[in-house]
């Protein structure tokens, strides 16, 4: 398993943004973006991620995959594509005001949630309650930053081969 390490953050992505189109965004989305997220942005607006991989829930026992994060899409905005697009599926599908939409698959969402912090967004799961009737959304706090968020990605099996049973592997005839 290796962490993020503050390089080669990107597997593959849209060409980079400038400052310019970032405060744009900054300013239609009515937030400040969080100074890491910016200059990943500059690198490439969005796109596939080579460190996918994170631990959530209850003691972070639960490994959940972001294959990508948005970027800055304004001709994308009224189609439901990149980060301009989050109060298009905030009213789509019931979710909370105040989020920036990371990543999503319909069913569950990757946020930044400015409820707390206007400055300094936390780092939200939320994911469609099938059990509930009452609640449509349940939520998990991954990170109460952009910033640990990068620091929680990783790449690579969560098992050590080196402590698995023989029994595992192929028979030897």
């Amino acid at each position: 398993m290796e962490f993020y390490q503050g390089e080669n953050f990107w597997d593959e992505g849209e060409k980079p943004i400038s400052d310019l189109d970032i405060r744009t965004a900054e300013v239609k989305l009515s937030v400040q973006l969080p100074k890491s997220y910016k200059k990943l942005l500059k690198e490439h607006n969005g796109g596939i991620l080579k460190y996918p991989n994170i631990f959530i829930g209850a003691n972070d026992k639960e490994r959940f995959i972001i294959p990508e994060i948005n970027g800055i899409d304004f001709e994308g905005e009224q189609n439901g594509v990149g980060i301009l697009a989050s109060k298009y599926w905030i009213n789509k599908v019931g979710l909370p005001d105040n989020i920036i939409i990371l990543w999503g698959d319909y069913h569950s969402w990757i946020v930044l949630n400015y409820e707390e912090n206007i400055e300094n967004p936390s780092v939200v799961y939320f994911y469609e309650d099938y059990l509930s009737d009452n609640r449509k959304w349940e939520q998990i706090k991954i990170a109460n930053d952009f910033d640990t968020l990068l620091k929680k990605l990783f790449r690579g099996s969560v098992l050590d081969p080196k402590k698995l049973k023989p029994s595992y592997g192929r028979k030897k005839n």
